[in-house]
Order: C-alpha cells, then structure tokens, then sequence
C-alpha cells in the first residue's frame, strides 16, 4: 500500500513495537498481558506521544474498524504536518472503537496533541491490518505457485542428486545398464 515517507517510517516503528510485545525471553506469548498492562498505564505513557507515539500507539492494538477505507489511504498518504490533515472530528465517525478503547481516547484527547496521535494511530493501525490481510494473501499465492511449479521436478531433483552421491562413492548407476 503506498504511503507518505512519514507514515512509511512510523509504521515500520510501530510494527517492530508491536512485536517486541509479542513473546518474553522464553518465547511465549505475552501480547495481550503487556497490552493490558499498557493500558493500565495511559496516563503515565501519554507524554511520549510526541517523542514515540508508536510506544503509545499500541494501546490501540486491534482497536478499530475502519468504515471508510478511502478516508484512511488519504490519511497515510498524507502528513500530519500539513494543513489538510484530517482531524480526528472528522475521523471518528468513519471510525467503530472497541467499548474498551473509549477510556483510552478520552484520556489521549485530554493531552496536547492527543487528537492528531489519534488520527496517527487509527492510520497506524489500518496500515497494520491492511498490510497484514494483503501480506497472507499474498504469501499464499506464492506459496501456490512455488508448490506447483516444484511437484514436478521435486523428484526428478532428487532421484538425480542421489544418483550423483552414490557415484562419488564408488556405487554403479543403475540406469548404466549392469546390474
């Protein structure tokens, strides 16, 4: 999906941070417990949505449905410094929160600032889903077609370079003619 540089960048921020949430050290999987627990945490991680808004940003992990696909390409296409960066007024009835995100909102529009890490995030968070549902569908077409077009020699290959290994070791061909 194209994007301006600005959300090319946080994105790619934002998905290392997502997973970094994922596992602990012994690999098992955590995402929700340290989602939860940045939740509980709002308050005191609102201050770094001007520094690392991608560290705030996922609070709102699978917090949105976007009713408006257009509206939202427009968005990551486009930068929050410009003057026609659309604001969050204008975002969130094109927008379905989950009931649990409302507190978040309301304490992220109490900060300065907090209505455009808004906007942010819901861009963040489409480009997450979007890039997640094109990226499957795409690795499963590849997929389709590496299978197809091995099955075929897949067995020629290998009868072929076991033929060649028992040679380099002293053994016959079995297609030399003796037995």
């Amino acid at each position: 999906m194209n994007k301006s540089p600005y959300f090319s960048e946080l994105s790619r921020s934002y998905n290392a941070e997502i997973d970094d949430l994922i596992t602990d050290s012994a690999g098992k999987s955590v995402l929700q417990k340290r989602l939860n627990d940045k939740r509980r945490e709002i308050n005191a991680i609102l201050p770094m949505i001007e520094l690392s808004c991608e560290m705030v940003a996922v609070v709102f992990f699978d917090a949105f449905e976007f009713n408006s696909p257009e509206i939202m390409r427009q968005i990551v296409l486009s930068e929050p410094t410009e003057v026609d960066f659309v604001s969050w007024d204008t975002l969130k009835v094109e927008l379905t929160l989950a009931d649990w995100a409302l507190p978040l909102v309301e304490s992220a529009l109490k900060v300065s600032g907090g209505d455009v890490f808004l906007v942010i995030t819901a861009a963040l968070e489409f480009l997450r889903t979007k890039s997640s549902s094109e990226g499957h569908e795409s690795e499963r077409r590849a997929a389709e077609d590496f299978d197809q077009n091995d099955d075929d020699n897949d067995a020629d290959d290998l009868g072929e370079a076991g033929a060649g290994w028992l040679a380099e070791q002293g053994f016959e061909s079995l297609d030399s003619g003796t037995p």
